[in-house]
C-alpha cells in the first residue's frame, strides 16, 4: 500500500475514533456506544471478529489461543492475557457453569484480566490500528500528493482539493485557524506557535474556498490574537492584498515545506 493510501487510512482511523469517543459520553452519564462505527474501526485493526453465544467478541491473538479480547457492548471492556472461552464464561455464563464456585468467582470479578474499558479501550484499539500503517515517505510520495492536488484544482474538484490539503495538514501538523479570524466560505489551517512577543501566531496559513475554488497562502506568521495584526488574513482571502502564493503554487510550497524541513514523525 502506498504512503498516500496509508495516510488516508490514518485520517480515517482518527475520524472513526473521534466519532466513537463522542458516543461514549462522560463518567456517570453514559451513552450508547456507536457500535457500527466501532466495527469499522476494528476492521482496520488486528482484532478479529468471533461470535460466541450472544457476544460479539474481537480477538487479537498474541500467542496460540491466548491474547486480548474486546467485547463490543456499551462498556467496551478489553481483556488481556486470556482466551475467548474465558471471556465468554464471564460475560455470558450458562446455568451449568454457574454451579462451580471457581467459575462464580470469575463471573463476579473480572479484574484479573480486565485491561481497560470505554474510551481507554477505544484508544487502545485505535493505536493498534495505527501500528499496522507504514507512514515512512520518500520525495516521490510527496510529489504525487502535490500533483494530485494541482490536478484537482485545475478540474475544480473541491472535494479532491480538500482531501489533498487534509493530507498535507496531517503531515505538517497544521491546525485550524481560530474561528474569530475566518472568512466566509474559507477553511484555513496553519502552523500554530508563539510569536516573539508571546502572542498566539499562525504561519504559514493555507486558505481554501470550495465555492470559488480559490487556494491562497500566507507565508508569514500572523498574530491571530491581535485585531490589527490579523487583518492581513481577510485581506488576502478577499483579494485585497496579494497572497504569497496562489493556486498550484500553494501546493508547490506545501511540498517544499515537507521536503526541506526536518521530516515530521507521523504517529
Amino acid at each position: 500500500m502506498s504512503f498516500k493510501e496509508n495516510l488516508k487510512k490514518k485520517l480515517l482511523i482518527g475520524r472513526l475514533s473521534k466519532t466513537v469517543s463522542l458516543s461514549i459520553g462522560s463518567p456517570g452519564r453514559p451513552r450508547k456506544v456507536d457500535k457500527e462505527t466501532m466495527r469499522r474501526l476494528l476492521s482496520l485493526s488486528p482484532f478479529i471478529l468471533v461470535r460466541q453465544r450472544d457476544l460479539e467478541l474481537y480477538f487479537r491473538e498474541l500467542e496460540p489461543g491466548i491474547g486480548e479480547v474486546l467485547v463490543l457492548d456499551n462498556e467496551l471492556p478489553l481483556y488481556g492475557k486470556t482466551t475467548l472461552d474465558d471471556v465468554t464464561l464471564r460475560r455470558s455464563p450458562e446455568l451449568k457453569e454457574m454451579i462451580s464456585i471457581r467459575n462464580m468467582i470469575k463471573i463476579l470479578n473480572d479484574s484479573d484480566i480486565l485491561m481497560c474499558k470505554g474510551r481507554d479501550a477505544l484508544f487502545y484499539v485505535r493505536d493498534r490500528a495505527l501500528d499496522l500503517l507504514d507512514l515512512h515517505f520518500e520525495e516521490k510520495d510527496i510529489e504525487e500528493i502535490a500533483n494530485d492536488g494541482i490536478e484537482a484544482l485545475v478540474k475544480g474538484d473541491s472535494e479532491a482539493v480538500m482531501e489533498t490539503l487534509d493530507l498535507f495538514i496531517e503531515i505538517l501538523g497544521y491546525e485550524s485557524v481560530p474561528a474569530a479570524v475566518l472568512v466566509n466560505d474559507y477553511v484555513m489551517f496553519g502552523f500554530h506557535h508563539k510569536t516573539e512577543d508571546a502572542r498566539e501566531g499562525f504561519g504559514p496559513i493555507i486558505m481554501y474556498n470550495d465555492r470559488t475554488n480559490i487556494l491562497r497562502l500566507i507565508k508569514e506568521t500572523v498574530p491571530v490574537d491581535d485585531p490589527v495584526g490579523r487583518e492581513i488574513i481577510p485581506e488576502v482571502a478577499l483579494g485585497e492584498v496579494e497572497p504569497d502564493a496562489e493556486g498550484y503554487e500553494a501546493f508547490w510550497f506545501l511540498k517544499q515545506e515537507v521536503l526541506t524541513k526536518e521530516r515530521p514523525v507521523l504517529h
